[in-house]
């Protein structure tokens, strides 16, 4: 009985640790350098910031004498008014990688986007 007792305490104490270890990991900080599933794996939520990058970039070079170029997403965090996401983007100017701060809006549902700001870190 104690014995059983005793397994049965292991196995609670296993998952507890498990679910602890996957909370903590799926908890860290946003970024899109990290390989998910594997080499090849299909990506939606890293498709989707690209394409936002590459609008900031894009919609940035619009009304700005400089042409640049983006490289990728660096970091991202969900605002949390108009559907808001401010990113953290590597792009190049003349061929020298700088790091910018964009915030866009995206209403996915109007097909709608803004760039609302757009700064050199």
């Amino acid at each position: 009985m104690a014995q059983n007792f005793k397994s049965l305490l292991m196995v609670k104490l296993a998952f507890f640790v498990a679910i602890t270890l996957y909370g903590v990991s799926a908890s860290r900080p946003t970024t899109t350098s990290d390989t998910v599933n594997g080499v090849g794996a299909w990506d939606l939520e890293k498709h989707y910031l690209e394409q936002l990058g590459q609008y900031a970039v894009a919609a940035h070079n619009l009304g700005s004498e400089h042409q640049l170029t983006f490289q990728k997403v660096i970091t991202w965090d969900p605002l949390t008014h108009d559907h808001s996401h401010k990113l953290t983007i590597a792009a190049t100017d003349h061929g020298v990688t700088h790091t910018y701060e964009a915030v866009v809006a995206y209403k996915p549902l109007l097909q709608f986007k803004k760039l609302i700001s757009f700064k050199l870190c």
